[in-house]
């Protein structure tokens, strides 16, 4: 999406009452995973190859909310970094699921050990 197409959704969200955003999912863009075996497999592409692109979402999502509601970080996180990332591109709260399924509860813990100090800025 380009940063115009991001407000459009940030006034949306806000006209029609939302409750919260969840930024963003899986993407059938395959950049970042051309040179895989798997790279021609049709389907949603989660995981560490969209990081970047989620957080840079998560960031223009929060430029254009204004904090008017909570944004839900997803998408990417595989290691306790990437989780304190989302929150400091502007998520309220983080979802894990790819990277929980490669790293198991850990990830879960060590990500809470991560953003903690953020939270206390």
């Amino acid at each position: 999406m380009e940063e115009e197409e991001f407000e459009l959704v940030a006034n949306a969200l806000k006209s029609y009452e939302m409750d919260g955003v969840i930024a963003t999912n899986t993407t059938l863009s395959r950049e970042g995973v051309e040179d895989s075996v798997y790279a021609q497999e049709s389907g949603g592409l989660s995981g560490a190859p969209v990081r970047n692109r989620s957080t840079a979402a998560i960031a223009a999502l929060h430029r254009h909310l204004k904090g008017a509601l909570p944004i839900i970080g997803v998408g990417g996180i595989t290691e306790p970094f990437d989780a304190a990332e989302k929150i400091e591109a502007g998520a309220s709260l983080v979802q894990i699921y790819s990277g929980f399924i490669y790293r198991g509860p850990t990830l879960i813990h060590e990500s809470v050990k991560a953003i903690e100090p953020l939270l206390k800025k």
